[in-house]
């Protein structure tokens, strides 16, 4: 497994990410980092778990946003990624094109996750599947764009019950100063991706105590929600974060959660 920190100019600026390869893939795996983190947090953040995918036939990817952020497509994001008009999709897209492979899997957490939504509405069909992690489909009226152009794309969500950022039961996002507008319930999210993706049949499971599915079937592509019960605004991994963020959990791991789903 080999660690390589690369980077291009997009934009007339450069834009770096980290590469963990293990050979010759089929899949890309995008990590893209939450607000106010870096690749290298990230992988700290998520105890390196997403790594582990450069043995499961994955290159795994972590980009770099500007000014520790992405432009995601939130009208309340007021980070100089927005203010400099950074052209992320444009970014995002050219660097999954310098990778030969039949896949793309995106993974986010928080403003990454927000991103990897804006991919979805902007750029359709260049990712394979999305996993979302502590964040939630903004309300109407606090997204940029829209999905007019939507192409099925299976959806995973993970989100906790006592997220302090970006509230399960859906209302303001954000922590202090930094308002991120009104974001959906994680319930009715996951049901507004299934219903973009034509999934009308929902079913509800109990995978563990305290651990709940939500799960859209019957369309062209899949829409699965893991809420945790007493979980925060974190990735779930065997680690300690900053208490600010709310508690963690060892009920599941994001990572294996994404292995499942997507079948790595």
């Amino acid at each position: 497994m080999t660690l390589t920190k690369r980077s291009m100019i997009h934009g007339g600026r450069e834009r770096t990410w980290v590469e963990v390869a293990q050979g010759r893939a089929e899949t890309l795996l995008l990590f893209l980092h939450g607000s106010q983190q870096s690749a290298t947090v990230a992988r700290h953040f998520t105890a390196r778990t997403f790594d582990a995918f450069a043995a499961r036939n994955c290159t795994v990817v972590y980009p770099n946003g500007v000014g520790h952020h992405f432009n995601d497509l939130r009208v309340g994001l007021a980070e100089s990624a927005r203010t400099l008009g950074i052209d992320d999709v444009g970014f995002l897209t050219e660097l999954v094109s310098r990778y030969d492979v039949s896949r793309v899997i995106g993974c986010g957490f928080s403003n990454g996750g927000q991103m990897l939504i804006r991919m979805l509405f902007d750029a359709p069909a260049s990712l394979h599947g999305v996993a979302l992690f502590g964040a939630s489909a903004p309300a109407e009226g606090n997204a940029i764009c829209g999905p007019a152009a939507w192409v099925p794309t299976p959806v995973l969500a993970v989100q906790g019950t006592a997220d302090p950022i970006v509230p399960y039961a859906g209302g303001e996002a954000g922590i202090g100063g930094r308002n991120r507008g009104m974001t959906r319930s994680a319930l009715d999210s996951a049901a507004y991706f299934a219903s973009l993706n034509g999934a009308p049949r929902h079913e509800t499971s109990q995978a563990r105590d305290g651990v709940r599915v939500d799960r859209w079937t019957g369309g062209a592509a899949p829409v699965e929600l893991w809420s945790v019960e007493g979980m925060g605004h974190v990735v779930p991994a065997p680690n300690t974060l900053d208490p600010s963020l709310g508690p963690g959990t060892d009920k599941v791991v994001g990572a294996e959660l994404v292995a499942t789903f997507f079948g790595l």
